[in-house]
């Protein structure tokens, strides 16, 4: 059984490697469906715990609750993907880690942080992308988010599933098939969107 046939004819580029900075609520999503469109080397970086919050975003049960971020997404992908070399890396990213995949996915919170991931990225030669939200309003760019607080403080933004699945989703598509391509919108823009 050929677990890819129907998507060989899309011409996806699988021959990749991937970091992934922040694997909440996009970027668990993220790995996951690189893992199931057959990237097989996946870096997982993020110091942070799943919390009882989180799920209304991620398909896991509570008893998750607890453990690390980067552990649970290699823990889930190697149970769909078990060829999927997966390093969780459960501490925060900086510069004396040394991936060296072809994409940095900037899935973090901070805009401090997201600066500093994007001149990391740069300096190993790896293709930066950030994707995140602010509600309903969501990026998917070559360059860190446009809502940055020079103040860096976190804040909470309404998050539920959508948002997170549909980035993630694009986010995927981007590194797979449309490198070059950006996208800035909402989950309303969206639908009032023209047919291309």
């Amino acid at each position: 059984m050929d677990l890819y046939k129907r998507q060989k004819t899309l011409k996806l580029d699988l021959k990749q490697s991937v970091t992934i900075v922040g694997v909440g609520g996009i970027g668990y999503w993220v790995a996951k469906f690189l893992a199931m469109a057959g990237i097989e080397k996946i870096w997982v970086f993020d110091f942070d715990v799943i919390e009882i919050h989180n799920l209304n975003r991620l398909d896991l049960p509570e008893r998750f609750i607890g453990m690390n971020k980067a552990d649970v997404i290699k823990q889930v992908i190697k149970e769909l993907r078990p060829e999927a070399t997966v390093y969780a890396m459960p501490f925060k990213f900086n510069d004396n880690h040394e991936p060296r995949t072809d994409w940095l996915i900037d899935c973090t919170d901070r805009f401090k942080a997201q600066q500093e991931n994007q001149k990391i990225a740069h300096k190993q030669g790896m293709k930066y992308v950030k994707a995140g939200y602010d509600g309903e309003q969501f990026s998917i760019h070559n360059s860190v988010a446009e809502w940055g607080d020079a103040d860096d403080g976190y804040v909470t933004i309404p998050s539920y599933v959508v948002p997170a699945v549909l980035i993630a989703s694009m986010t995927v598509a981007k590194v797979l098939k449309y490198k070059d391509s950006e996208m800035v919108s909402s989950i309303k823009g969206i639908f009032k969107s023209t047919r291309i």
